[in-house]
């Protein structure tokens, strides 16, 4: 079996790592990781891009994702900068998992944005701000179920669009459902909760790494197949991961 190596943070959080065998979990990925694990390495595997880094130092390049397919690698992103490269390089190689990616072909004007939050830097990446693709996979998945509208879904999804990711907390995003999307504080309070303990940005990141496609085909994953992994069951994960403290990194 080749080497499975997996760069993540915060996407990570609540995922039972020491029952996942047969992974090395790294941080975040940064500019030149790739280049130096190649360095290090005696033979290809398989790199799975999950969260990175940007804006506070430059993120991971598209060459050097390129050098490590080259060089036999076989590379999957998912999740967040993962999803974003695997989208760039869909023709170049690179293999992309899960909803978030999907929302590339699903929406012409999916922005990377709405894969950003801020974070504590040190294990286990507590988070300090919401991805607005976690809230827009809750309002999809629960919006008819507690009693959302089409209508004050799109309202809220347009004023947090218009928002800095770095200001979306749990308590403004619940502001905008309330004030802008006139949603009663009883539901905002749940869809947020709901959203908290179904992360979506964590949810593909567990089902790539309980599926692995990359031990059953050499082959891209079709559109299909990945809305098929969308429909599948989400797994619950801790609300413990959403609060910290600390010095925030972006990713």
């Amino acid at each position: 079996m080749p080497d499975v190596i997996v760069f993540a943070g915060p996407s990570a959080c609540g995922i039972g790592r020491s029952r996942v065998s047969g992974l090395r979990w790294l941080p975040p990925v940064r500019r030149g990781d790739s280049d130096h694990l190649l360095e290090r390495s005696r033979r290809a595997g398989v790199l799975v891009i999950c969260d990175g880094i940007f804006g506070s130092e430059p993120a991971v390049s598209h060459s050097e994702l390129c050098r490590a397919m080259d060089a036999g690698w076989s590379i999957w992103g998912v999740s967040s900068i993962g999803a974003i490269r695997a989208h760039e390089l869909r023709f170049d190689g690179m293999r992309g998992f899960g909803y978030v990616y999907n929302q590339f072909e699903r929406f012409p004007d999916f922005t990377d944005d709405e894969m950003c939050l801020i974070y504590v830097p040190d294990p286990p990446y507590f988070q300090v701000t919401e991805a607005l693709v976690n809230l827009r996979y809750a309002l999809e998945r629960r919006k008819h179920i507690v009693g959302i509208s089409d209508e004050a879904q799109l309202r809220v999804l347009v004023e947090l669009r218009a928002m800095w990711f770095g200001d979306r907390t749990e308590d403004r995003i619940r502001q905008v459902m309330v004030q802008q999307g006139g949603i009663d504080a009883v539901t905002a309070d749940a869809l947020l909760a709901w959203t908290r303990a179904h992360r979506v940005k964590s949810i593909d990141l567990a089902k790539l790494l309980a599926e692995r496609p990359w031990a059953a085909s050499r082959h891209p994953v079709s559109a299909s197949s990945m809305t098929a992994a969308v429909d599948m069951p989400a797994p619950v994960f801790s609300s413990s991961c959403s609060r910290g403290s600390g010095r925030p990194s972006r990713n």
